[in-house]
């Protein structure tokens, strides 16, 4: 069974009941099926893509603004600088599943994650799995976030603020925590009838 790191994601703050999805109320088994199977993008995410894209094809340098899919992002006044190696699909075998997740750079041993949000919350980026999982799928040792926070500036556009800089690392127990979220998503993937994961846009 292959199955995406934001799905077991999404599975581990359904058990926790995270505020991952809209509203105050409980998210039902429905709801979380639903979000692993259905592709029902929000605007944020819409928006959170579009800068991603723009992050992959700039040069190093200064940037003024991004722009991609439609959407305009006027940055910081800052220099940027990415790593070559970007994009870049993994997967590793944990026994009952195959677990992939596409890293947005790889710089020696960091990997490096961009995220967008309209409210900081470094804690909710430490309490997940992604970074383990991506720590353990690319033999890495350090994960880095650049959590950038998106203020509406209009219609498609927004202001983006300097980010803030976020840094977890491998510790001596981590493989056998991802082997063994592994595990129980695969369980639980087996008893509800989820499908093995799409590769497209995987995270």
């Amino acid at each position: 069974m292959l199955a995406r790191v934001s799905n077991i994601e999404a599975y581990r703050q359904w058990q926790n009941w995270k505020p991952l999805f809209d509203g105050d109320e409980e998210p039902s088994l429905d709801d979380l099926v639903r979000r692993i199977t259905v592709d029902e993008p929000s605007e944020a995410m819409m928006a959170g893509t579009a800068f991603h894209a723009a992050m992959e094809l700039a040069a190093n340098g200064e940037h003024e603004a991004f722009a991609a899919d439609g959407y305009m992002f006027h940055l910081p006044d800052a220099e940027i600088a990415l790593p070559s190696i970007r994009e870049l699909r993994g997967f590793k075998d944990y026994g009952g599943s195959e677990v992939t997740g596409k890293v947005d750079c790889l710089d020696g041993n960091v990997v490096i994650d961009h995220k967008t949000t309209g409210r900081v919350d470094l804690e909710r980026y430490l309490s997940g799995c992604q970074w383990r999982f991506y720590l353990d799928i690319f033999e890495a040792d350090v994960f880095r976030w650049y959590v950038w926070e998106l203020k509406d500036a209009g219609e498609k556009t927004y202001r983006v603020s300097p980010p803030q800089i976020l840094e977890a690392r491998r510790y001596p127990e981590l493989g056998a925590d991802c082997s063994r979220l592994a595990d129980e998503f695969h369980d639980f993937a087996l008893r509800v009838g989820l499908p093995d994961s799409r590769l497209e846009d995987a995270a």
